[in-house]
């Protein structure tokens, strides 16, 4: 059983101080999405209601208006006669989320360049480093929350709270299809390297610069998760 006043978070880079819900819909919640963003409950796989509740040991009351906050998400789907299951992850809509990235974050690392402090810009260039150990998944997880970590820390440069919320969301659900285990060609040091590029980019307060960068480096990644999710069968 998992314990309901445990440090689960929404976010990937699971940091214990982000979120921790009272209410008891909000936590399961958080214990679900967490799941579900991470694969550990697969793309498809059935919402056993009565499972959960012994799980958890909760009624299905809160239970189901976390799994209702979860469907407007789209992170859950009904189907008829069926009752709820994960939604899939589909080229189609991991290339739409893409798009999403491509309308904000460019604009945002723009912003950034001219409003970053120099504290913000310490910890962002702190952050910017990437590592991974291949075929050892907790040092790729580790380098997942941390690839999280430092783009939420450049749009927080930006000084937009409502931007920072909208990317930090985007990301999230940009990072799902990497917990399938596919093969995305990662390459840590040529991450790192563009990561650095757009901390340059900020300490010289050239916006159009962090714009291109910005924008290349969400394409890049792009292109790796489509063809990785093609080559295993995902559909569009």
């Amino acid at each position: 059983m998992i314990p309901l006043d445990s440090n689960v978070t929404a976010l990937l880079d699971l940091d214990p101080a982000v979120w921790t819900p009272a209410a008891l819909p909000d936590r399961l919640y958080a214990i679900l999405k967490h799941r579900i963003l991470t694969c550990v409950m697969r793309p498809g796989e059935r919402i056993v209601e009565k499972e959960i509740c012994s799980e958890m040991t909760v009624s299905r009351t809160p239970l189901r208006e976390a799994i209702n906050r979860l469907a407007l998400e789209g992170l859950v789907v009904l189907t008829p006669y069926r009752g709820y299951a994960v939604a899939p992850v589909t080229v189609k809509a991991f290339e739409e989320l893409c798009e999403v990235r491509h309308i904000m974050e460019p604009d945002g690392a723009a912003l950034a360049a001219s409003r970053a402090t120099p504290e913000q810009l310490a910890t962002l260039r702190a952050q910017a480093t990437l590592s991974y150990t291949p075929g050892d998944p907790e040092t790729y997880e580790v380098y997942l929350r941390s690839n999280s970590r430092f783009h939420r820390a450049l749009v927080r440069c930006s000084g937009n709270s409502l931007l920072e919320a909208m990317v930090t969301s985007a990301l999230d659900r940009h990072q799902r299809p990497l917990y399938l285990g596919l093969n995305v060609g990662v390459d840590a040091a040529a991450a790192t390297a563009e990561h650095m590029q757009l901390v340059e980019a900020l300490e010289r307060q050239d916006a159009p610069l962090a714009r291109r960068l910005m924008s290349d480096h969400i394409a890049h990644a792009e292109v790796r998760i489509v063809a990785a999710l093609r080559e295993a069968g995902y559909s569009r």
